[in-house]
């Protein structure tokens, strides 16, 4: 670590000798500066007091346990939440009338767009003394004059959907001496040894930077005249929560500690008009790269003059970025981040470079950190599993459905909205990347890690995860898509064995459609082997699947202990070794050194990982959250709710669903996984610790109470007694799982376990009760697919998957119809393991050192189809208690490389319902290609009677296939089958789309399901658009970015840009963000010939 900047030194300082007397006066100073610091409280300095901690607080409302008095205990990971109601207010009670000279407000996500800061001496009459209709969250520091002994916060719009909700309320004024800086603030000199610079010096021997050596015996001094200030460059924006000002003779009577965020606007954060020199311990808050102090009233007849100026930072140390000792231009710039990278790659060493390439085998505070440079302004980061929310152990999280639950949802607005809650989440942790989501397919229901994937097929893997990167990436953490590639077993005999083309069209698709449309910061190479060579070093899937064919602007992390190698690691694509570097350290520098890995290789490695730093305005921002904050919230809790609901499929209903407590008086709650021992997610990384999981017994418990309905439990560990009281009760409702779920683990089996230490197994229970009670209803928690040989006895089936914390409520009103089904299976349920692609000993677990692939590219539905096996319940399916139409299909012909595709969706039934439309498409025979694959899919929610015509759009890469011995994709001559229904299996809108010529080329472009949209024409070149891979900008400050002016002849269009900012037509991108946070941003263009491209990066507001 460096101690000075780069090429800097400073000459020897000679003390300025004003008389013989002076020795003497410097002597006394010296004594009483000590004395001073050693008793802080003895000084004269009039310091703003927090007033606020520990009284007494009281709110409008408070929601659950978030009370008042939560936001006034200096402990940032409590907080106040309000009703999701305006207006909204909090106040606290200073015990007296008191001078109000600056208020903190320190919000949770749930923030106050609008709203005023009140004085009251009585509690009833109020006085307005900050007002602002433009809040924007996060930390806000308001400078206020007023008095009052009640001081509240009024709210009068919301930001969000949701309540105000504040971590902290900090109230600061009073008068007297000055104090020592609150406990929570530390004791390192976060200015020490940075550059400064002043309005003056009284002579050379008294410079700027003699304020910020640590030596008692240099000073600054400036010109006897006002005002006059002196500042110093933290290198990065950072929290501040107080300073030590150690007087010279020459002190300031009136002064000013200012911040900045780019030394020219300058926020006052402490003002005095009565300062008495001596030692001054500062209490304030605020935040900026630049801090001086600002003298308009001298004390004496000479000019102002420190001995040192100290600035404290929360924690005490000034936590990366803190740009050590250097200049750090590129922080804070509005240049396009490549310009910023190569700003800051051209003050690295090599060794430097190499540093950040690997893991710092530490697991704490995180699974995974990565060690920053101080000197050079480049942060640490901190990496924490996984897709489910903040996972390893850490507590105050919400534990949201597993990723296969979340496909069965088919809804990728909600997706996003689970994104952002747990990116939310993984913020308010302090993490910086999310290890997740996770985009393998589904090959085979004994998988121990199925429950981790968005399931069997790979289009629905890539928009569901895309959904799912957008929104963590929204709250400004990075997301690490995994794993790439071809991992879909845990215990492989040895290396997988795929063709290329079952490669191009299985098992990488999913990665690169959320690349070209979530842009996600990073990837995770994988555990497996893939045809003899490791993942982390298989150019095939990194440096040619991600890099070149999908243009992927990221890095690329191993797994966990998955490097194998250095020099053909890095040649591959691998950007970073974690968890530590054992061979990315000396082994990647002798390797550059020698020459087997390049000097442009290492550059673009490290080049990779600065983009996505500058991108996420990691050196912009100051680190913030605690891995022990409380982050889970009730908005976060309403999404994992909703996802419950939504991804629970119906498979079975006789009639007997969906319950009414008018007729059912008696219900059986039956099984281990009814009460304290349901299974809400699986196993190894991607376990999320619950912050409060509703038992299955309770939610029904709490959704029949007060109707006379009763519900009685019994865990089935005594059979007997269960068979009796479901034969006593009018309904019968069993949980069960498969408890397969597991990192490390696959099962052997897909029939149900013993659960509980029951003696019995979950079939036999669900068997028994049902000859006890017709009235039978089964609800699974699986990890996939299971064998159901009871299925014919009972009269209900719902399939979970793992429904995360709030199961029991989410099942209650699922199984009363507060909220209709809308589930479709994401997987294929087979009616035997004999029926499944792999159903060989060679191909599963493999044999010989391989596991074969040979099933080439009919995996899933695919399979069942091209060998017309009847599943037990087909991919797509799932039940309503209403019933849904299907009819006027239209279908265009291709025109620009798309065809649009219309179908009539009705609600055939007597209740409003959700049904999702599926979209099919069936290549000719000539291609080879599955008997029909999923293309396209909508949700679609209609009351009784109503009906929707539907919009798809067809592109030329929806009906390619990977020539293999062209190695491109290929859209053939012919006619394409277009089908439309709700399920792989009931597709009853079938019609005809003709390509008049073959087309061949990267035909990769991914088009949304979601409206129809003109492309380039089947014939055209396509139009390379450039991929700046991420923007980052200071909120207020104006940008103007020539995205596009090297492109003659197109022009350009944006979408999701900050709010603020615009891009011209000839690709020009002016204006200011207005506000913190992370946008995914999409540019279009498109040139006179109608050829059209288009990129996804991510800006950041910071």
């Amino acid at each position: 670590m460096r101690v000075t900047p780069r090429g800097l030194s400073y000459p020897g300082r000679k003390r300025f000798r004003r008389s013989p007397q002076g020795i003497l006066l410097l002597a006394l100073v010296l004594i009483a500066s000590a004395y001073l610091s050693l008793n802080p409280t003895s000084s004269h300095a009039a310091a703003p007091q927090l007033l606020s901690q520990g009284k007494p607080a009281t709110a409008s409302s408070v929601q659950d346990a978030f009370t008042a008095n939560a936001a006034v205990d200096g402990d940032t990971g409590t907080r106040w939440s309000s009703a999701a109601s305006d207006p909204q207010w909090i106040q606290v009670d200073l015990g007296s009338s008191q001078p109000i000279t600056q208020v903190v407000l320190n919000w949770e996500t749930a923030y106050g767009k609008a709203f005023t800061i009140q004085t009251s001496d009585n509690g009833s009459n109020w006085t307005t003394i900050y007002s602002t209709t433009t809040g924007t969250g996060g930390t806000q520091t308001l400078n206020v004059t007023g008095n009052g002994r009640y001081v509240r916060m009024y709210g009068t719009q919301r930001g969000t959907q949701w309540g105000y909700s504040l971590w902290e309320f900090q109230v600061y004024g009073g008068s007297g001496g000055g104090s020592t800086p609150p406990a929570s603030c530390g004791d390192t000199n976060a200015a020490l040894g940075k550059p400064s610079s002043a309005s003056s010096t009284e002579n050379d021997g008294t410079p700027a930077a003699a304020a910020f050596d640590g030596n008692a015996g240099t000073r600054w001094s400036s010109a006897a005249s006002d005002p006059q200030w002196v500042q110093v460059d933290l290198g990065s924006s950072q929290s501040i929560c107080g300073a030590q000002l150690t007087w010279e003779t020459a002190y300031a009577k009136a002064y000013q500690i200012q911040v900045s965020d780019n030394g020219s606007t300058w926020n006052t954060v402490y003002s005095t008009t009565t300062g008495a020199g001596g030692t001054e311990n500062l209490s304030f808050t605020g935040t900026g790269r630049y801090v001086r102090m600002y003298g308009t009233q001298r004390a004496t007849q000479y000019g102002y003059s420190l001995w040192e100026f100290t600035v404290l930072t929360p924690g005490g140390t000034g936590t990366p970025p803190t740009g050590g000792n250097g200049d750090c231009p590129w922080v804070g710039s509005t240049a396009p981040v490549s310009d910023r990278v190569a700003q800051v790659m051209a003050e690295m060493t090599n060794a430097e470079k190499v540093s950040i390439l690997h893991g710092n085998n530490n697991s704490s505070p995180y699974i995974g950190n990565i060690n920053g440079i101080a000197s050079l302004c480049i942060p640490a980061i901190g990496l924490q599993d996984g897709p489910h929310g903040v996972g390893d152990g850490l507590g105050g999280v919400t534990q949201m459905p597993s990723a296969n639950a979340s496909a069965a949802t088919w809804d990728t607005t909600l997706e996003q909205q689970y994104g952002a809650a747990i990116g939310a989440e993984f913020a308010g942790k302090g993490a910086q990347v999310a290890l997740g989501p996770t985009l393998n397919i589904v090959r085979d229901p004994r998988w121990g890690r199925a429950f981790e994937t968005f399931g069997e097929d790979p289009y629905l893997n890539g928009q569901m995860a895309t959904a799912d990167i957008k929104g963590i990436q929204s709250q400004g953490v990075m997301a690490e898509m995994k794993h790439v590639a071809v991992y879909n077993i845990e215990n492989p005999a040895g290396t997988v064995i795929v063709d290329n083309r079952t490669l191009q069209e299985l098992y990488l698709p999913a990665f690169q459609a959320a690349v070209q449309q979530g842009s996600p910061a990073a990837a995770m190479c994988a555990y497996s082997v893939v045809n003899n060579v490791p993942a982390c070093q298989n150019p095939a899937l990194m440096n040619v699947g991600l890099y070149q064919q999908a243009n992927f602007g990221g890095f690329i992390t191993s797994d966990w202990g998955g490097t194998h190698s250095t020099q053909e690691s890095a040649n591959a694509g691998l950007t970073v070794e974690m968890p530590n570097g054992y061979f990315y350290a000396d082994f990647l520098a002798q390797a550059v050194a020698n020459g087997t890995v390049s000097q442009a290789t290492l550059d673009t490695m490290t080049s990779r990982l600065l983009t996505q730093y500058f991108a996420f305005g990691l050196f912009d921002k100051a680190p913030s959250g605690s891995t022990g904050a409380t982050v889970t919230t009730t908005a976060h809790q309403q999404v994992a709710l909703q996802g419950a609901e939504e991804g629970a499929v119906l498979l079975k209903n006789n009639g007997i669903l969906p319950l009414s407590t008018a007729t059912t008086k008696s219900i059986a709650v039956i099984g281990w996984d009814g009460g304290a021992g349901v299974q809400t997610i699986g196993g190894g990384s991607a376990t999320t610790t619950s912050s409060g999981t509703v038992w299955p017994i309770t939610g029904m418990q709490n959704r029949v109470a007060g109707t006379g309905t009763t519900v009685q439990y019994n865990d089935a560990t005594d059979l007997n007694a269960a068979v009796t009281l479901a034969r006593n009760s009018d309904v019968a409702v069993v949980y069960a799982s498969d408890n397969y779920g597991n990192e490390e683990h696959d099962s052997t089996t897909l029939d149900l376990p013993n659960n509980g230490g029951s003696s019995v197994s979950d079939n036999d229970m669900i068997a028994q009760v049902a000859a006890a009670n017709p009235h039978t209803i089964v609800v699974l928690n699986n990890n996939s697919a299971i064998n159901m040989p009871w299925l014919n006895q009972v009269a209900g089936v719902f399939e979970g998957f793992y429904p995360g914390q709030e199961i029991g409520t989410a099942m209650a009103a699922l199984i009363f119809g507060d909220v209709n089904p809308s589930g479709k299976l994401p997987v294929t349920f087979p009616k035997s393991l004999a029926d499944v692609p792999a159903s060989t000993p060679a191909q599963w677990p493999g044999t010989n050192g391989q596991v074969q692939y040979s099933e080439g590219l009919d995996v899933g539905y695919r399979w069942y189809d091209a060998k017309n096996i009847t599943p037990l319940f087909p991919f797509g399916y799932g039940l309503s208690y209403t019933t849904f139409g299907f009819g006027n299909l239209q279908v265009g012909a291709l025109s620009g490389g798309t065809a649009t595709v219309h179908a009539t969706v009705t609600n055939t039934g007597s209740r409003a319902g959700t049904e999702v439309a599926q979209l099919y498409v069936g290549d000719p025979a000539s291609t080879g290609e599955p008997v029909h694959q999923l293309r396209g899919y909508q949700r679609v929610t209609l009351n009784p009677g109503q009906s929707q015509t539907l919009t798809f759009t067809v592109s030329t890469h929806d009906l390619a296939y990977w020539n293999t011995s062209g190695s491109n994709w290929t859209t053939a001559a012919g006619s394409y089958q277009i089908l439309v229904g709700d399920s792989s299996r009931n597709l009853p809108l079938t019609g005809t789309l003709t390509v008049p010529t073959t087309v061949n080329g990267n035909l990769a472009a991914v088009v949304s399901p979601k409206a129809a949209a003109s492309g380039p024409a089947a014939t055209a070149a396509p139009l390379s658009v450039p991929d700046p891979y991420g923007m980052s900008s200071p909120v207020h400050r104006q940008v103007s970015w020539a995205y596009g002016k090297n492109s003659t002849g197109v022009g350009y269009t944006a979408t999701g840009l900050p709010p603020g900012i615009s891009l011209s037509a000839d690709g020009t991108f002016t204006g200011a963000a207005e506000k913190a946070g992370t946008w995914t941003v999409t540019v279009t263009g498109r040139n006179a010939a109608g050829s059209q491209g288009s990129a996804t990066f991510v800006w950041t507001a910071t």
